[in-house]
């Protein structure tokens, strides 16, 4: 596979950001979309990306922990079954406050919100969310 040539990555990434604009701006955003650039078409999906940080709840004790963590497992796995979360997984160690990262496939960010809202931990105060749109090429996968 030829590597994609910077000016073409540049030139994808400008549309993306105009699209988007474009989208947002009138609250009716549009979920898929084609992009060509030069002889390439890229499907594009527009997820929600979550960002956990650290929450102002009180300290759990290791009890409390243990059984709220695997709630929060089982809430997250629930969504995965249902096709609503794509990607899920925690940060290292780190000074940011950072704790996790999630990618629905979700039509609102209220919807998604609203996932979030029933979340154990976040219910506690031990997490808090920000919800990004976020918008890859359907049919990629991570390696």
């Amino acid at each position: 596979m030829n590597p994609v040539p910077s000016w073409v990555m540049t030139r994808f990434r400008s549309i993306l950001l105009v699209l988007a604009s474009l989208s947002f701006g009138t609250g009716m955003a549009q979920r898929t979309f084609d992009v060509t650039i030069a002889d390439s078409t890229y499907h594009m999906k527009q997820y929600w990306y979550v960002l956990y940080t650290s929450g102002d709840g009180p300290a759990l004790d290791s009890l409390s922990a243990e059984i709220m963590q695997q709630q929060h497992l089982d809430h997250q796995a629930e969504q995965a079954r249902r096709g609503l979360l794509i990607m899920a997984g925690p940060f290292g160690k780190n000074d940011a406050g950072w704790r996790g990262s999630l990618l629905y496939d979700c039509d609102s960010r209220e919807e998604v919100e609203g996932y979030l809202r029933q979340d154990p931990f976040v219910k506690a105060g031990q997490l808090k969310f920000e919800i990004h749109p976020w918008y890859g090429a359907m049919g990629t996968t991570l390696r």
